[in-house]
């Protein structure tokens, strides 16, 4: 600064401070002047008085004043003053100039992606452009969202060598799918999606005839491209389709919505925008964080990863953190409540959609404490269940979450009525409803000399009690949705369906062993009938994964009972007789005959492959018959839980018997087939009807994805 402005800026600053402080001496002499009662002016009707400025604000303007001169004594600010200080600028490290990338490149010999991932400077260089040019549709973290493409792990569509990355950065991308609405029809569409879904073994409830029909349409049409979908080309930037990473997301829908529609991918080309020595930064900070990123899945124990999948089965978490058809892990299943539906959340490790910000004390306290990073959850997530997995198994399962493929697919909002949308009134939940006694696994007395496998019974527990969390559904809830402890697996109802009483005397009288109960968890097939329902997802996506000596033990649990779950002392087996010759001679038999004597068999004893017995059956036994009343109204489609062993669908007889009609058949096959002598009457049956009607689950349907956007939301079937 030349000496001229730098005098007329000290004088400038000297001028303004003494003014500055003359005007406030000024007033603060005639305060005393003032009188508040004097009218100055008058606006809109309000008057203005001539009131005093309260003392304190004058002694702030001096405390300012003295401070004031004191930093302009010390430090510059008055011309080319530098202050008693001698400060200069250039020693704040904020103020420095960075280097800049040419600086950063020179000297360096080797300009490869992984050299250049090892020099910070460059990195830091590489994360800023970064942020600036990719963050937008990669995200922050380059873990890419829907349409865009996850660049920190190791699954690229042109490939992850320095040559390709550095092209698609330089000159863009442009990869197109044409789309297929004109040449296939509807149908087609969705046997090719479920083709495609069963690559990577994701279950979906479909024949299995629909799936080999759906290979045959793709070889057909996708195979010029896509071979039979397992094997990705590189030089045209075609994906693996077996796998779990679905750029454009990989539920049922959006696989057909992709087959419908096409792709038209375009990676804009920052050769114009972009030096070389940027270009380079940018892949130096990517592959930096691929490294990290394998470094991260590297570290962790390859026999606590297969244990924590073992454990994330018998947890059943892929089948509520998965929407109908969705891509696994990745949430959106719908939960509806008397308060509002609540969605499942994204826990896949992707940092901004997921769980992939967690550490271990984050997703052990979402899984224990019933709190995630965002507030308390609700009871949906069966943490007063989960609080009870041991710490080895809690870390394995830890593990095994940290290994699977990211999916960025964003949380559905939940509609919760006031005050349930409030996170903060969930802590208060908790407090109030959620037992946090220890489980005890000590045998009651009153067992004690009816287990004879004290561990087989201890092992059983913890399943059922912890990760299977049987009671979650099978017990009944108060008004705030939370578990009744003192009468715990006396069933529940959830979305129409009966989650039925398990009670040790239910099962015992219901003539349940441990080798039928087995097979029916195990296998969801066994004498004593097949599951259907929620039931055939558990098993299906959990059960039938766990090893039989874990489900026998489970099993060895629930029959021997354990507290407030004792076998009552009166309790006596159903012997179901079968039909007899009054039972072929009655009215009613011709009904049953002309309904159900096509599938089930003219002696209700079933017939394989086409419906499952209904004498000894458990369902037809139990003592609640609301599921007997619901499959005949809803009708039923195959569980496909075992492609050799699905039955045919079962029609509903909604439209064919009226109330009062179904009502005798029922009751008349409970007694000849599941020893049950209640009668069910025509009004039990009309409040089961009309329940499903106002919801939306009768007339031949299984729960489908629909049935959760159409149904009622202010009628409360559970």
């Amino acid at each position: 600064m030349s000496h001229f402005w730098s005098l007329w800026a000290a004088v400038g600053t000297v001028v303004f401070f003494i003014l500055m402080v003359l005007v406030v001496v000024k007033y603060w002499r005639n305060n005393h002047n003032a009188d508040k009662d004097r009218v100055l002016d008058t606006f809109d009707g309000i008057d203005e008085n001539d009131a005093p400025p309260p003392k304190l604000l004058f002694v702030s303007y001096f405390i300012a004043f003295t401070i004031s001169v004191g930093y302009l004594l010390l430090y510059p600010g008055v011309g080319s003053w530098k202050g008693l200080m001698d400060y200069d600028q250039s020693n704040d490290k904020l103020s420095s100039p960075n280097t800049t990338l040419a600086q950063q490149f020179s000297g360096l010999t080797d300009d490869s992606l992984l050299a250049l991932a090892n020099e910070p400077n460059i990195v830091k260089s590489g994360r800023m452009l970064f942020q600036t040019h990719c963050a937008a549709c990669h995200r922050d973290n380059a873990q890419g969202a829907k349409h865009f493409p996850n660049l920190i792990d190791n699954e690229w569509l042109y490939g992850g060598s320095d040559a390709a990355i550095i092209h698609s950065i330089e000159l863009g991308r442009n990869g197109a799918m044409p789309g297929w609405i004109d040449v296939l029809r509807p149908d087609e569409i969705s046997k090719i999606s479920y083709y495609l879904a069963s690559l990577n073994q994701r279950h979906t409830d479909v024949p299995e005839i629909k799936v080999q029909l759906g290979k045959e349409l793709f070889i057909q049409h996708c195979a010029s491209c896509h071979g039979d979908g397992r094997v990705p080309n590189i030089e045209q930037g075609v994906p693996d389709l077996a796998d779990n990473i679905w750029l454009h997301g990989g539920s049922i829908e959006e696989i057909q919505h992709t087959i419908r529609a096409g792709l038209n991918n375009v990676m804009p080309a920052f050769g114009q925008q972009l030096s070389q020595n940027e270009i380079l930064a940018i892949g130096a900070y990517i592959t930096k964080a691929r490294l990290d990123n394998n470094s991260r899945l590297a570290k962790l124990d390859a026999s606590s990863v297969e244990r924590g999948e073992y454990l994330a089965h018998a947890g059943d978490c892929v089948a509520c953190h998965s929407a109908e058809g969705g891509e696994p892990f990745a949430g959106g299943l719908p939960f509806v409540t008397p308060f509002g539906t609540i969605y499942s959340t994204n826990i896949t490790p992707h940092v901004s959609e997921g769980i992939g910000s967690y550490d271990y004390e984050d997703f052990r306290a979402a899984l224990v404490d019933g709190k995630g990073q965002h507030g308390y959850l609700y009871p949906a997530m069966p943490f007063t269940s989960y609080q009870y997995v041991n710490e080895q198994d809690m870390r394995d399962l830890w593990e095994y979450m940290q290994s699977i493929a990211a999916v960025a697919r964003k949380n559905d909002p939940n509609k919760m009525m006031f005050p349930s949308n409030i996170r903060l009134g969930l802590l208060g939940w908790d407090i109030v409803f959620a037992d946090r006694t220890p489980i005890d696994y000590q045998v009651p007395d009153e067992l004690k000399d009816k287990v004879d496998d004290v561990d087989k019974w201890q092992l059983g527990k913890y399943w059922v009690a912890g990760l299977g969390h049987c009671s979650e559904c099978h017990t009944p809830r108060n008004i705030a949705q939370a578990l009744e402890n003192d009468r715990i697996f006396q069933g529940n109802l959830i979305d129409g369906w009966n989650a039925p009483n398990i009670t040790a005397t239910e099962l015992y009288v219901d003539g349940w062993d441990i080798q039928s109960l087995t097979d029916f968890l195990h296998t969801g097939h066994s004498s004593k009938g097949t599951a259907f329902a929620g039931m055939a997802d558990v098993i299906k996506n959990s059960l039938s994964l766990m090893t039989r000596e874990d489900i026998e033990s489970m099993s060895y649990y629930l029959l021997s009972g354990d507290t407030n779950n004792f076998i009552d002392e009166n309790a006596v087996q159903l012997q179901p007789t079968g039909f007899d010759a009054a039972a072929y001679a009655a009215e009613i038999y011709t009904t049953y005959n002309q309904t159900c004597g096509a599938c089930h068999g003219e002696d209700g004893k079933g017939r394989d492959p086409i419906a499952p017995t209904l004498l000894n059956n458990g369902i037809i036994m139990h003592s609640d018959p609301f599921n007997t009343i619901a499959v005949t109204i809803r009708g039923l489609q195959p569980t496909y839980i075992d492609k050799d062993r699905n039955f045919m669908p079962m029609a509903s007889f909604e439209d064919v018997l009226s109330d009062t009609r179904l009502a005798e058949l029922i009751t008349f096959v409970r007694s000849y087939l599941g020893a049950r002598e209640d009668v069910v009457t025509a009004n039990d049956v009309k409040e089961v009807r009309e329940m499903l009607e106002k919801a939306g689950y009768s007339g031949g349907l299984h729960v489908t994805p629909d049935m959760y956007d159409e149904r009622d939301g202010n009628i409360n079937v559970n």
